[in-house]
């Protein structure tokens, strides 16, 4: 099952009181040193964004509490030049302002997530690290 993470464009904030409970205990179970903890929800899964030392993580669960894929944020300059060279290519007037290195937790593959930071036209782009796009579900 291929891990198309593109749907970060369609999350919704929640309340930690809204998320599944065996999501919610697995994540605390899991990461126990996690603060600064925020929930979001896409189609099919929630998303824990946290903080653990200096660093931003996230993992992703099912609603039985399965993880799906781990990630953290990364500096723009160290995604590899056939990425940075797919976002000049096919995003030559965007600009970026985060980066997740996300590793699918079923098959280990890592996908790339970049973040625009224009407001009113903010999305997430996903590619692989040899730069091919992964489109987004429709």
């Amino acid at each position: 099952m291929a891990w198309v993470p593109g749907q970060a464009v369609h999350a919704q904030a929640m309340a930690a009181a809204d998320v599944p409970p065996l999501a919610f205990g697995v994540m605390f179970r899991q990461y126990p040193q996690a603060r600064q903890v925020s929930w979001r929800r896409f189609d099919d899964w929630y998303q824990a964004s946290y903080t653990q030392g200096q660093i931003r993580r996230l993992v992703r669960f099912s609603s039985n509490g399965d993880v799906e894929a781990t990630g953290q944020d990364m500096v723009l300059s160290a995604l590899s030049p056939p990425i940075k060279h797919t976002l000049a290519t096919y995003y030559p007037t965007r600009t970026f302002c985060r980066a997740i290195e996300v590793t699918n937790a079923r098959t280990g593959g890592l996908t790339y997530e970049m973040a625009t930071c224009e407001t009113a036209i903010s999305r997430t782009v996903t590619l692989t690290a040899n730069g091919r796009k992964i489109p987004r579900p429709k």
